[in-house]
């Protein structure tokens, strides 16, 4: 540390110039005052204690009490602003000998987590997060806040539990994680939520504030971002790190929109999407706006219901079962958060059950509550003696029995009206809210009365606005005349359109489908795609596997395992892009079955069936875009697959190019536009 007595500012200040460890500099103005009161060597001191290397202690309270699979972010950033300057940061695993230590900080997120008594009170340490204060305490500086936070601090942790046998993935977000906020604040201010200290949600931190490139996931713990207005924008900045996210603290279904929806979905999302169901009294806003999220979702969607925390009594259990029941409805799973108070309760242990039950989907979506603590009886050792499962449900269902009668048998597999999802190559993941259709009169039943004009239901065909698998779902308003008729019908109409007109409804459509790499068709025989496939599982009755399917297309010609299940794979995706097939992944596997349209379609002869074909290809994005296209300019095959790499691109060419000569040869004198069309595109012939 330099003083310089001749550098004075106005005559009434000292100029010191300080050294850090780290060799940075940086210089202060001091009164003179404190020279003359004799102060200024307790400055050099304190000046010197901040430029020595400090031995920092980092103590995460949830973890050394209870455990916790979440790192501390609050301590990563401590401990990463400490270490940029020099420090060495340690996480300790015991409170012992902190006086050890120029510095402890003391981070506990849970109120119910223990520390020794008198530890905040050592003049090293230094404590905050949740666990201490209701509203977390005062922020971190800016300077801490917005550092990039240390990776490294629970690395041993980590590497130390996967030693002694812990799996690996229990330790994941401490080794597999980039972690921050992108936004905080929330306007609810939930009474249960420690989230109350802004009334709204603003900007926090840019991604690349916290992501570290060699970690392959995010996560986010935003407190509410879909109330963020600039919602769109980080999840753009998100998906530029190529790093599937997710965001922990569940997201606001109430303010789901179709814009919302439609875009979230489309992410990388990593794992379930979350968002909750706190209060039956929401269940209108719930329900409605989870009709608009699985029309776009198709993956597993989870709900936090939280429970006992109005009451712990049975009219709570009984509302908590009834949101059970809404979410089985819409093929969600419920993770089941009780408040501490359900201690309180004379049904805690039931509490306890219903958490057992439903946080574990494996059992969820299989049993129903009563089939679950059946299930625990028969594996109870004691078979004279009822284990809590099974004694907490009898007691219960004896004390309330209507209660039990009404929801005790409730399993998600009968409940779920989404199981039947519209899987690969459709627009939407699942069928619209049929409210919304009859209201705008867009309905297949409208379609089939002339409510909806026959050219404006085919356009909306053809946009994958209607689709007819909707005619599937359990709950519809397209009642009368059956699925069957309406199938029927609709093929004989579109079998009657000319081809010219069917292109004119797909070139005047300004919603058409991107060309993506998973939209493009692969096969290697058409008529397999269109014929067989569609045959072979009208004639099984059934969902086939990819690789079973494959055998029966193979049609002796012995080809391995591996390529029949590709040739399946590839036959029953055209197969779907034409609407002649749906596919979906009820479990590992994708399965392969048999559409509405198909079931219309498979009654139809050879000649009709070619001709049905030629104008379901008008549904495929790229035979979309490239009439469109070639309708007013030249171009190249190549020129649509660009989404493509330069090998995949030679292999698909040739598969564009024998659809176009498919349509081709279909096209009679008075097709003209199209035969032009076709003249425009290079690399078919």
């Amino acid at each position: 540390m330099k003083i310089d007595k001749n550098d004075n500012k106005n005559g009434k200040f000292l100029k010191i110039t300080c050294f850090t460890f780290a060799k940075s500099k940086f210089t202060a103005y001091v009164s003179y005052s404190l020279e003359k009161y004799r102060l200024l060597p307790k400055i050099k001191n304190k000046v010197r204690v901040y430029m020595k290397k400090m031995k920092i202690g980092i103590i995460d309270a949830d973890l050394l009490d209870n455990g916790t699979r979440h790192p501390n972010l609050a301590l990563m950033k401590i401990s990463g602003f400490y270490k940029s300057r020099g420090h060495s940061t340690t996480l300790l695993t015991s409170y012992v000998e902190l006086g050890s230590y120029d510095k402890v900080f003391i981070s506990k997120v849970f109120k119910f987590t223990n520390i020794p008594s008198g530890i905040t009170k050592l003049k090293n340490v230094k404590f905050g997060g949740t666990g201490f204060f209701d509203d977390g305490g005062k922020w971190l500086s800016d300077k801490i806040e917005h550092h990039f936070p240390d990776y490294d601090l629970y690395r041993d942790y980590a590497n130390g539990e996967i030693d002694k046998g812990k799996n690996r993935g229990k330790v994941s977000d401490y080794l597999d994680y980039s972690i921050g906020f992108t936004t905080r604040g929330c306007f609810r201010k939930c009474p249960f939520c420690v989230n109350k200290k802004y009334d709204r949600a603003f900007i926090h931190s840019p991604v690349e504030e916290f992501l570290d490139p060699n970690r392959p996931y995010i996560y986010l713990w935003d407190d509410n971002f879909l109330s963020f207005k600039g919602w769109e924008k980080i999840l753009n900045d998100l998906e530029a790190t190529g790093k599937p996210f997710q965001f922990r603290q569940g997201l606001d279904i109430r303010l789901m929109s179709n814009k919302k929806a439609k875009r979230l979905s489309k992410t990388r999302y990593h794992g379930d999407f979350i968002f909750a169901f706190d209060h039956i009294e929401e269940r209108e806003v719930i329900e409605r706006n989870l009709k608009i999220w699985k029309r776009y979702c198709f993956k597993a969607t989870k709900l936090f219901v939280l429970c006992a925390y109005d009451s712990q009594d049975v009219k709570d259990i009984s509302n908590t079962f009834e949101r059970i029941k809404i979410l089985m409805k819409y093929g969600c799973l419920p993770y089941i958060m009780r408040y501490v108070s359900y201690k309180d309760s004379v049904w805690s242990n039931l509490y306890v059950q219903l958490a057992r039950w439903c946080n574990q989907p494996q059992f969820f979506k299989k049993k129903s509550f009563r089939q679950f603590c059946e299930a625990n009886q028969d594996y109870h050792k004691n078979k004279e003696t009822k284990c809590a499962s099974y004694k907490t449900m009898i007691d219960f269902e004896r004390a309330h029995p209507d209660i039990a009668q009404k929801y005790f048998d409730l399993r998600f597999d009968e409940e779920n009206q989404y199981s039947n999802s519209y899987g690969y190559g459709r627009k939407y993941a699942n069928k619209q809210n049929c409210d919304i259709c009859s209201e705008q009169q867009k309905t297949w039943e409208d379609a089939y009365l002339g409510n909806l004009p026959f050219h404006e239901a085919v356009k909306q065909y053809f946009e994958k606005e209607l689709d007819l698998q909707c005619l599937s779902f359990s709950e519809i308003s397209c009642m009368h005349p059956s699925q069957e008729k309406l199938a029927d019908w609709f093929c004989e109409k579109l079998l009657a359109m000319p081809i010219l007109e069917v292109f004119k409804i797909v070139h005047n459509n300004s919603n058409l489908e991107d060309v993506i790499q998973s939209n493009i068709p692969q096969f290697s025989n058409l008529a397999d795609a269109y014929i067989e496939t569609p045959n072979i599982l009208g004639l099984s009755g059934q969902s086939m596997s990819y690789a079973e399917l494959g055998i029966y297309l193979d049609n002796g010609k012995e080809k391995s395992k591996v390529a029949q299940r590709k040739y399946g794979e590839n036959h029953s995706k055209l197969a779907t892009l034409l609407d002649l097939v749906v596919i979906t992944a009820p479990s590992s596997s994708y399965k392969a079955a048999l559409s509405v349209f198909g079931t219309a379609f498979n009654k139809r002869n050879d000649n009709e069936k070619r001709k049905l074909a030629v104008r379901l290809l008008f549904r495929i994005p790229i035979i979309q875009k490239m009439f469109v296209s070639a309708h007013s300019s030249e171009l190249d095959i190549e020129d649509n697959l660009s989404c493509l790499a330069v090998q995949t691109k030679k292999r698909r060419r040739s598969n564009i190019a024998s659809l176009l000569h498919f349509i081709s040869d279909e096209l009679g004198d008075e097709e003209n536009i199209l035969t032009n069309a076709l003249e425009n595109i290079r690399g078919w012939r």
